[in-house]
C-alpha cells in the first residue's frame, strides 16, 4: 500500500494559507506613491483607521469584514473590495479561518482612470469582477517580482488601474450624515498632532462642545471614538518617523506611545505587521 501523500498547504506570495497568520509590506522603490501587503489573517482584528491613499483589495481566501461608511460590509474570495482615502474603517474575520489577500494602496497620483478624470468613488464598496481579479493580481505579483522591470511592472499595474475605472463612480459620494463642523476641527487638530496627550474635555472645550456631545458625535461621524482616532493617527505619524530612519524606540516616544511595546502592540493593529518587520520590508 502506498503511504498518503500529504499535498503542501496553498500559498499567498509565500505566505501559507494554513492558520498561521503572517504580513508582509512592499514599497516599490520605483514606484513611489505605491504600497503592497501580502497577509493571512486568522484572528486578526484591525482598530478603526485611516489611509492616505486609496486601497484596494483582492481577497484570496476566506472572508473579511469591515466597518465603513456606516455598514457593515463583506468581501469573500475573488471580491476585490476598495476604501477611500481618508475613510475611517475596520477589518476582522468572519470565517474561523480568517481571510487572505493582497492589497495596493495607491497614491492620488495614481489614481486616474483612462479618461484622465480621477477615480473619487466606486459604484460599490466590494466588486465581483473576473478581469479586475485577473488584473490586480497580475500587478501585484509582477510588483514583488524582483526579475520584473520597471516597464513590465508599471504597464501592469496601470492595465489594473485601467479595469478598476469601470466600476467608478464620478458623482460626489458625502459621508453619511455629514460631520460637523466641530468634527471636523477636532479631526484635524488630531491629524496635525497626534503625539500631543490632550485631553476629551479639552477637545471640546476648544470646539464649544461638552465632552459627552463630542464623543458622540465624533463616533457618529467618524466612525471610531476620539481616543482610537488618535492612537491610528499616532501610528501614521510613526510610520513617518520610521521611514525617515528614525529607530522604533525613538519613533515610539516622538508619536506618544508610552513605550516601544505600546508602538509595537498598536501599530500592529493598525497597519497589519510590526514596526520592526515594517522598517525590514522597506
Amino acid at each position: 500500500m502506498l503511504d498518503r501523500v500529504s499535498a503542501p498547504p496553498p500559498v499567498l506570495d509565500g505566505l501559507p494559507l494554513g492558520r498561521q497568520e503572517r504580513a508582509v509590506f512592499t514599497r516599490p522603490a520605483e514606484l513611489p506613491g505605491v504600497e503592497l501587503l501580502s497577509a493571512r489573517f486568522v484572528t486578526h482584528r484591525y482598530l478603526p483607521h485611516a489611509h492616505d491613499s486609496l486601497a484596494v483589495a483582492l481577497i484570496e481566501g476566506g472572508v473579511e469584514g469591515y466597518r465603513y461608511r456606516g455598514a457593515q460590509v463583506r468581501a469573500a474570495a475573488g471580491e476585490v473590495a476598495a476604501v477611500l482615502p481618508g475613510e475611517v474603517h475596520t477589518g476582522e474575520p468572519l470565517t474561523p479561518d480568517g481571510w487572505a489577500y493582497r492589497v495596493l494602496y495607491l497614491h492620488p497620483e495614481w489614481v486616474v482612470g483612462p479618461d484622465g478624470r480621477a477615480l473619487l468613488g466606486f459604484r460599490s464598496d466590494v466588486m465581483t469582477d473576473a478581469a479586475l481579479t485577473a488584473a490586480l493580481r497580475r500587478a501585484h505579483r509582477a510588483l514583488l517580482a524582483p526579475e520584473a522591470g520597471v516597464l513590465a511592472r508599471e504597464t501592469l499595474l496601470r492595465a489594473a488601474i485601467d479595469v478598476l475605472a469601470r466600476h467608478a463612480d464620478h458623482r460626489a459620494r458625502p459621508s453619511p450624515g455629514m460631520e460637523l463642523s466641530a468634527v471636523q476641527s477636532v479631526r484635524a487638530r488630531l491629524d496635525a498632532q497626534p503625539e500631543l496627550n490632550v485631553s476629551l474635555s479639552e477637545l471640546a472645550a476648544g470646539v464649544g462642545l461638552s465632552p459627552s456631545h463630542l464623543s458622540r458625535s465624533f463616533m457618529r461621524s467618524v466612525g471610531a471614538p476620539p481616543h482610537t482616532y488618535q492612537m491610528a493617527a499616532r501610528v501614521r505619524l510613526a510610520r513617518t518617523l520610521l521611514d525617515t530612519g528614525e529607530s522604533v524606540a525613538g519613533a515610539a516616544t516622538r508619536a506618544g506611545f508610552a513605550d516601544q511595546s505600546h508602538l509595537t502592540r498598536v501599530f500592529r493593529r493598525v497597519v497589519g505587521l510590526t514596526p520592526g518587520a515594517y522598517v525590514r520590508r522597506r
